[in-house]
């Protein structure tokens, strides 16, 4: 449960709520625990005489206890509900925030299912332990209003009957400790199929094209399969812990009567009194009922928890500089010296050895060579998705890893064959390219793109809404939304990633000359297979297995009959 102490920060600003909820407790367990003397009250006095009024008086005395109960009991609980739907969404934007800010590598690391179940679930299980506090605080001062009602009434019968503690603790413990086991289980298996829904209803063109329908069901079907055993061991688990409490309760129930009873007969107790024991003793039940439900619950959100701040747990590899040099734009150059770098999660195994080269402002400088050759992977150090393992980049003389992500990711508009596009309007996914951008500059940035023209036959234009990753748009469509969006960052340097390898060629001219436009006098770096978007480019570097192994313009480096112009032959063919 130590876990659930880590939340005192997110409790903190509703001390207030929670302190009325909780002083709440006590009027409210008084109100609960009032009917066994009341009936007591009523059973002898019906025996002594015949008093009518009494019995009025007793029924608008009952009324009226509920009455108040109903005003007390909606406080008690809604001040409480409104603390926990609070803390549920502070604790999922701050899980949101912090997910965003992290390096990329943990993205790779982790299925999208379970960062999903992080943020969607595990907040819920939260909000189950949350809501418990005023039953953590109420059941045990309502417990004890009966309990000292019970002890008022015979000392030794409540002594009999508190021989049942002792087991009841033990099937509280545990039961609570397996579920946690369980518990933990079951979120993981709930992330596997967040993850294959998330990737089947994505890919779902994909799947339907290659005939995988019975596969991706199959691995659903699995996970589902596993899903539920581990639901039915919890249940088991749950429904063993409740009629083991009331099978213990029986063994007191009897104990009871059989005392109880005897009491009477000896004219030790009278029947009312007997009645409002075993009456007290029925409503102490209901706390310790609760009780083992409370323990179900918290241990549930401790489980939770620990999986919630296990991800608070995880640092960024990628840190903001103590003491940011200040950056003016772009000015002269970006200068790359014996770069190496390996991904975080494969320190071994190098991606890029050692790769030098400068690009200087208004040029064109081209990437070329065979997959995993790691053109992409240097391409991300430069906005610093990943930062290098050695070596430095720099932009007009600063490294920048001492320039603040901001300033350094400001310079810099990616027009990838990646694309990703929200499921949005064509508006909203062009100005995430600048948000402070005006609607002229939103259009202006659209015409500039050659995207202007199938807007407007959009039904709704810039107001239709393109789907889940521009899934109602064309290859070529998207692609010029993505350089719209690059239009608009008005940013000096520009990274293109195989911006055109998906398209046809119709698709492909309407978008190269589009990336032309946006070229101009911007500092390009391509990575590209086509000849058309690299013949003339400035400076062409080939590269394989991480490092540079030619460089020069198109021209040159065929002439020396290299590995680039077996890169062109091949691609003439091609």
């Amino acid at each position: 449960m130590k876990s659930l102490l880590r939340l005192k920060p997110y409790l903190k600003p509703h001390l207030g709520l929670i302190l009325v909820s909780l002083l709440l407790a006590v009027p409210l367990s008084a109100i609960r625990a009032a009917p066994a003397a009341m009936v007591q009250r009523l059973v002898d006095g019906l025996k002594a005489g015949n008093d009518s009024a009494a019995l009025l008086r007793f029924a608008g005395i009952f009324i009226g206890l509920y009455v108040v109960n109903f005003g007390v009991r909606f406080f008690h609980y809604y001040l409480l509900r409104v603390v926990v739907v609070r803390i549920n969404q502070k604790l999922k934007n701050d899980l949101f925030q912090h997910l965003m800010g992290l390096s990329a590598d943990y993205f790779t690391a982790q299925s999208t299912g379970t960062l999903i179940s992080r943020v969607g679930m595990d907040t819920q299980h939260v909000d189950g332990g949350l809501a418990s506090l005023n039953v953590l605080i109420r059941e045990p001062i309502t417990f004890l209003f009966l309990f000292g009602y019970a002890l008022h009434l015979n000392w030794r019968l409540t002594l009999v009957t508190f021989l049942i503690f002792p087991p009841l603790a033990w099937v509280f413990a545990a039961s609570g400790r397996n579920l946690k086991r369980y518990v933990a289980k079951i979120t993981e298996e709930n992330a596997r199929i967040f993850s294959t829904l998330q990737e089947s209803f994505t890919g779902v063109r994909i799947i339907q094209s290659f005939r995988l329908e019975r596969y991706v069901q199959k691995r659903f079907s699995g996970q589902a399969e596993a899903f539920t055993r581990l639901l039915l061991k919890t249940s088991a688990l749950e429904e063993a812990a409740h009629p083991m409490v009331e099978l213990i309760t029986a063994l007191a129930v009897a104990a009871v009567i059989y005392y109880g009873g005897s009491q009477v007969l000896a004219g030790k107790m009278t029947s009312g009194e007997l009645f409002a024991f075993f009456l007290s003793f029925g409503l102490m039940m209901n706390p310790i009922r609760m009780m083992n439900e409370v323990n179900l619950r918290l241990t549930t959100a401790s489980a939770a928890c620990d999986r919630i701040f296990q991800v608070f747990d995880w640092k960024t590899h990628l840190h903001e500089p103590a003491a940011p040099e200040p950056i003016q734009g772009f000015r002269a150059s970006i200068q790359l010296k014996d770069v190496r770098f390996a991904y975080p999660d494969a320190p071994e195994r190098e991606v890029l050895k050692g790769i030098s080269f400068d690009i200087t402002r208004g040029q064109v400088v081209a990437l070329v060579g065979a997959s995993g050759a790691g053109k992409s992977s240097l391409v991300s150090l430069l906005p610093r998705v990943f930062d290098v393992t050695s070596g430095s980049i720099r932009i007009d003389g600063h490294d920048i890893r001492q320039l603040r992500l901001d300033d350094l990711r400001g310079l810099i508009a990616v027009v990838s064959q990646d694309l990703f596009l929200f499921n949005d309007t064509v508006h909203e996914n062009i100005r995430c390219g600048r948000l402070s951008a005006s609607e002229a500059e939103i259009h202006e940035a659209a015409r500039r793109a050659h995207a202007l023209d199938f807007i407007e036959r959009l039904p709704e234009g810039f107001n239709a809404v393109v789907g889940d990753r521009g899934q109602k748009l064309s290859g070529g469509e998207k692609q010029r939304l993505s350089i719209a969006r690059a239009f608009l960052r008005q940013a000096p340097i520009l990274v293109l990633d195989e911006a055109t390898s998906a398209l046809d060629t119709r698709s492909e001219r309407a978008v190269q000359e589009a990336l032309d436009e946006l070229m101009k006098d911007r500092t390009t770096l391509i990575i590209a297979h086509r000849l058309s978007t690299i013949r003339n480019a400035d400076r062409i570097l080939v590269m394989r297995d991480g490092r540079i192994v030619e460089d020069g313009r198109h021209e040159d480096l065929l002439a020396r009959e290299g590995e680039y112009a077996r890169f062109h032959r091949g691609a003439e063919q091609s």
